[in-house]
């Protein structure tokens, strides 16, 4: 794999962590990042499959800073959830 291959495949593994530790759906990444819903399900698909996306960094980091302004943040009636203890 190269580096550029790593480095997307991390942020989306990145991306899968922060959703498991705050409780985020697929739709509410979609909702905070603008993304569809299909954008978003491609993302979490197998490297393999052709519906396969690479989460870009800029993605990753708005929903980090989502999360991070946590309940101050309102979209949509989309609450970010408290990290899991």
């Amino acid at each position: 794999m190269s580096k550029s291959e790593t480095s997307t495949t991390s942020n989306n593994e990145a991306l899968r962590q922060l959703m498991e530790r705050h409780g985020l759906k697929q739709e509410h990444v979609a909702t905070l990042t603008g993304y569809s819903v299909e954008t978003v399900k491609g993302w979490f698909a197998s490297p393999e499959s052709t519906r396969y996306r690479t989460v870009r960094k800029p993605v990753l980091e708005s929903v980090r800073r989502a999360i991070e302004l946590g309940e101050h943040y309102n979209l949509e009636g989309v609450k970010i959830p408290k990290p899991k203890s």
